[in-house]
């Protein structure tokens, strides 16, 4: 692909790596995990990241989507600010800050750019899905809708997905919503309008009892281990579609 790459780490069954995707004005750095063989070719999937950015927990779910037969690919959304990086759950006011000076429609054209390098790694089949956790609910819906041409899409505790509906949205591949019960940034009048828009495009809507917001992210004090263990489950059964 002529993409410079480094950090490569191999086990038995994947290959990690941080790769560059050539962007207007630079280089979008991204986590990349593959399977270390893949004959026949895997479907590709594009994970948009929480507020906090490529953390540990990104990481571990690209390893953990490779170990299951996936390319995954996870791009630094906040390549272009003055503060692009990792940043932690103590950092909350910080990340906020950043996310309210990132413009969603650029960030959009960099999801179209990471899956379409998806799309293109040899190991691939051509099949990209998108999962989007908390920042990337809202991107996660709208490739869904905007002619991204991808075959599935999740959003994880998304975060004002609401604000990014479009009056006639009909989504051109399966989507599935997830949300915490207790999801402080996703309040009753959030969830029954995303719901709404589920129902109506027939998209999945899950609400989870006794999470809250960023239940899905391991190291987050938030963390909820059933609802995380359901939610996964739920996109896996999705994800398989794109096989064959």
């Amino acid at each position: 692909m002529n993409i410079p790459t480094h950090s490569i780490a191999a086990s038995a069954a994947i290959t990690s790596e941080d790769v560059k995707i050539a962007a207007k004005g630079g280089s979008i750095d991204a986590c990349l995990a593959s399977p270390s063989t893949s004959s026949p070719k895997v479907p590709g999937v594009v994970v948009v990241t929480s507020i906090f950015g490529v953390d540990r927990d990104t990481r571990n779910t690209c390893e953990r989507l490779a170990q299951n037969g996936y390319v995954a690919l996870a791009p630094n959304f906040f390549w272009r600010d003055t503060d692009p990086i990792v940043l932690s759950e103590a950092e909350v006011p910080r990340a906020i800050g950043r996310v309210m000076r990132t413009d969603f429609d650029t960030s959009m054209n960099d999801l179209r750019l990471a899956i379409d390098y998806v799309r293109r790694h040899p190991a691939c089949s051509g099949k990209v899905a998108v999962l989007g956790y908390c920042f990337g609910g809202p991107h996660a819906w709208r490739a869904a809708c905007d002619g991204l041409e991808v075959e599935a899409v999740v959003s994880f505790h998304g975060t004002h997905v609401s604000k990014y509906l479009q009056p006639g949205d009909r989504p051109a591949c399966p989507v599935a919503f997830h949300y915490g019960e207790q999801d402080d940034f996703a309040p009753a009048e959030e969830l029954a309008k995303v719901g709404a828009v589920a129902r109506a495009t027939g998209s999945a809507f899950h609400v989870h009892p006794g999470a809250g917001h960023a239940y899905m992210m391991e190291s987050n004090s938030h963390y909820h281990a059933a609802a995380a263990r359901a939610s996964w489950e739920e996109a896996m059964r999705l994800l398989s579609q794109l096989r064959g």
